[in-house]
């Protein structure tokens, strides 16, 4: 792997700066979302292939560093995943964007749960704190939707963590700042929904 930050960067940069496949793709058959297969829909699926998706490659490079880098690649990496996400969510796509990019970072933040991995409490932090910077974000730009999205599996991620044995304080002020903040932007049920989650946040 080369360790050559800003190469490492560059290349994550191109390959967010594609366009994203959230719409998913109507064409390919993915057997999760079918309930009733028939044989017809089936035979058509043979030779289907996914769209080319720059969040999987970039997750994959991401993945990779925390493998075989340094933590600092990771963290570029994480940054630009997330830079990659403001750029791009806005008022028609802020659910299902947030809720694709989310997924990258929930596998990200699995992977730092593992038991060889050396960084777990580095990650977290960092995590933490982009989380606040995030929400925030979300809020100010009148993105409720997308942000009871980023909510509920920020605070999914607590609440593992907390299980885990891991700090919660910053998640703590986070949920709490987020609540100030949803309440004088004038989306009560968005304060509501991060109040239960930091009282529930280490309830198990």
């Amino acid at each position: 792997m080369n360790y050559d930050t800003s190469l490492y960067v560059e290349n994550l940069q191109k390959i967010l700066s594609e366009p994203l496949c959230i719409q998913g793709n109507p064409q390919y058959l993915d057997i999760s979302s079918s309930q009733l297969i028939e044989d017809e829909l089936l035979r058509e699926a043979k030779d289907q292939v996914p769209p080319s998706d720059p969040l999987i490659k970039g997750l994959g490079l991401i993945l990779e560093s925390m493998e075989k880098g340094p933590f600092d690649l990771t963290r570029f990496g994480i940054n630009e995943l997330l830079k990659s996400y403001l750029f791009k969510v806005n008022e028609e796509n802020q659910e299902y964007c947030t809720m694709c990019y989310l997924n990258c970072i929930y596998q990200i933040y699995l992977y730092g749960l593992m038991e060889y991995y050396p960084f777990t409490d580095l990650l977290w932090e960092y995590l933490s704190l982009c989380f606040h910077a995030m929400g925030i974000y979300l809020v100010d730009h009148k993105l409720d939707k997308g942000c009871q999205v980023f909510l509920n599996k920020v605070s999914t991620m607590g609440k593992l963590a907390a299980q885990k044995g891991l700090h919660t304080s910053s998640i703590q002020h986070f949920l709490h700042n987020l609540e100030i903040r949803a309440n004088e932007s004038g989306f009560p049920d968005l304060a509501d929904n991060a109040k239960n989650h930091r009282f529930n946040l280490e309830t198990f």
